[in-house]
């Protein structure tokens, strides 16, 4: 089972990393939720789900029966989804919102940021340091 603060640590240590101007707005979370529920799907499974939003669709994950949003934490809760307002997506139909490029170069970031808080990297890096850091404050659930 993997931890799902070290994957939101391992993210937000890579929209830190990248330099696309949309993401580095002050919300790293802004247009985020297709690539990181793509990159979801890629690494550890399940399904990609998505939601009509204001602007368009938000995209997110099923894994293992439960609903997994690194870019809308607040739809894990069960209670706050309405299943008559989710669609099932593909890695087909995602694909096209973002280039090939910016996920190459966002996965490879993922898996190096993962590496280093898992303490298969360099612990010396800012991503271990900000985890280490968490550590010592939280105690974690393994979901």
């Amino acid at each position: 089972m993997v931890d799902k603060k070290i994957i939101q640590n391992a993210l937000s240590s890579t929209w830190e990393i990248d330099d696309n101007p949309i993401w580095n707005s002050g919300n790293h979370l802004n247009g985020q939720s297709s690539l990181t529920s793509y990159l979801i799907y890629d690494i550890f499974g399940g399904e990609i789900l998505k939601k009509r939003k204001d602007k368009g669709w938000h995209f997110f994950n099923m894994i293992g029966g439960r609903y997994v949003d690194f870019t809308t934490p607040e739809i894990d809760k069960a209670s706050d989804i309405n299943l008559n307002e989710i669609l099932i997506s593909s890695p087909k139909e995602i694909d096209k919102y973002f280039e090939k490029e910016d996920y190459s170069s966002f996965y490879l970031e993922f898996v190096i940021a993962f590496e280093q808080l898992v303490g298969l990297g360099n612990q010396d890096s800012e991503p271990a340091k900000r985890h280490n850091e968490q550590i010592s404050h939280n105690s974690y659930n393994w979901c």
